[in-house]
């Protein structure tokens, strides 16, 4: 099972330094030879030479469904790395049988010797028990920092770069950008005077999504307004919202739940949903409650869905 955010990076150290984002210190070097470049490996603070097209790419943690959803299927992965709750059904049918080499407990050397690759990349928060620089004598080995879930997306460039992939990603953000930007052209006067608010639950915990959130990004850059209560310097990208405290919602014209790259909440999101409490507030009275793929999908499959979604709720919400 892959390390759950919502359940335990909350309690994370907020002391661990936040990954370098966009155009930072992950840009590309010029190489000595056109068959390799080097590429930042911003945990280890190493300059690292990878192959210029690396073909045999293992993917520790947190890279697997960004490579997947680049196109490249890894030779070997981490537990839990290529999940289908995370990716297209034509996707994850090309990488259903990536073999496993180890958890983000460690990793088993042996295994990833016979995996052979040519290229390790991973993301590191400082709680891995992994031995980077064993591996490193296997092959050249990235890892990339994060503190928050959040620099999951924001080290999407890098893990393109590291793989050949930076003109992929550009492409698909610029269109990503144009059909947020759209939804605001179109709808946005109507929609920036309303305030949404967006959660999910984890193992019973109400989780609001906070200005530090992905989801706070696209569902504003659609225009839409957001809960002031959850903008104003939050610690962290979800605060918990108890569940006796559901109706300090009740001043909200719409409010957002997570659902799987498919369109369906989990069990507990469906509890929550189902819920008198939830059932009561004012803005799901109305029929204003929307799914919204969720926030950790860190893909551009997920990206483009909560496009959907969100396009799909400004239509409802405005009438149009």
């Amino acid at each position: 099972m892959r390390l759950s955010w919502k359940a335990g990076a909350v309690t994370l150290a907020a002391a661990i330094a936040l990954s370098a984002c966009g155009d930072g210190g992950g840009e590309s070097q010029d190489a000595s030879s056109d068959d390799t470049r080097t590429v930042e490996s911003t945990f280890t603070g190493e300059q690292v030479e990878v192959p210029a097209e690396p073909q045999r790419v293992v993917a520790l943690w947190r890279t697997g469904s960004e490579l997947a959803d680049l196109g490249v299927v890894p030779v070997a992965q981490l537990e839990g790395e290529l999940i289908d709750s995370e990716l297209e059904p034509e996707v994850f049918d090309k990488v259903a049988d990536v073999p496993v080499v180890g958890s983000f407990e460690g990793v088993d050397i042996e295994k990833v010797i016979e995996a052979d690759p040519d290229l390790i990349i991973g993301m590191d928060h400082g709680s891995l028990s992994i031995d980077y620089d064993e591996l490193s004598e296997i092959a050249p080995t990235v890892i990339l920092k994060i503190a928050e879930p959040t620099d999951v997306w924001a080290n999407y460039p890098l893990v393109a770069e590291a793989v050949g992939k930076s003109t992929d990603y550009e492409e698909q953000q610029a269109e990503l950008e144009k059909s947020l930007a759209a939804i605001q052209d179109e709808y946005g006067e109507d929609l920036a005077d309303l305030q949404v608010t967006s959660l999910g639950t984890t193992d019973g915990t109400i989780w609001v999504d906070t200005s530090k959130a992905l989801l706070y990004d696209r569902i504003t850059a659609a225009g839409f307004g957001y809960n002031p209560a959850y903008t104003d310097n939050p610690e962290r990208y979800v605060t918990e919202l108890a569940m006796e405290n559901l109706p300090d919602l009740a001043d909200q014209d719409a409010i957002f739940y997570d659902v799987g790259i498919d369109g369906t909440p989990d069990p507990a999101v469906q509890q929550l949903i189902d819920s008198p409490s939830f059932q009561a507030l004012p803005a799901v009275k109305a029929g204003h409650a929307f799914p919204i793929t969720s926030g950790t999908n860190y893909t551009f499959a997920g990206a483009n869905k909560q496009v959907e979604d969100l396009r799909a709720a400004a239509e409802e919400l405005t009438g149009n």
